[in-house]
């Protein structure tokens, strides 16, 4: 009767475990939709920050201004997107590392599961 309730017990531990891999996965792959959306968001700031330069000829000195304040506010957005972008990065690494070690939980206890099912 001891056997089957440690089998039951490591049941119950197998299935907590693969819930909790099955959440961190969900979880990577959101953080895998926000990082893909950030590197878009940088690609498209970027190219506005290297469009052509208006043609040659004289500027007014109010168009000169506000193409100043435009380059300022789009240097912000990239600096702010980039930065934003590591976050991303970085928080899908530690994501990453949760999940390995989720699944490898879920390995052990299987493996513990399949020793006690052949012991006699």
């Amino acid at each position: 009767m001891s056997d089957r309730r440690a089998l039951q017990a490591l049941d119950r531990l197998i299935r907590v475990r693969e819930i909790r891999a099955r959440q961190a996965m969900a979880a990577a792959g959101c953080v895998e939709t926000r990082r893909q959306a950030e590197a878009a968001l940088v690609a498209r700031v970027d190219r506005l920050i290297a469009r052509d330069a208006p043609g040659p000829g004289p500027v007014s000195a109010q168009a000169a201004s506000a193409r100043a304040a435009n380059d300022a506010v789009l240097g912000a957005l990239a600096d702010r997107s980039r930065s934003r972008l590591a976050a991303t990065r970085s928080e899908q690494a530690q994501l990453a590392a949760a999940l390995a070690e989720a699944r490898a939980a879920v390995d052990s206890a299987l493996s513990r599961r399949q020793q006690r099912e052949e012991m006699p």
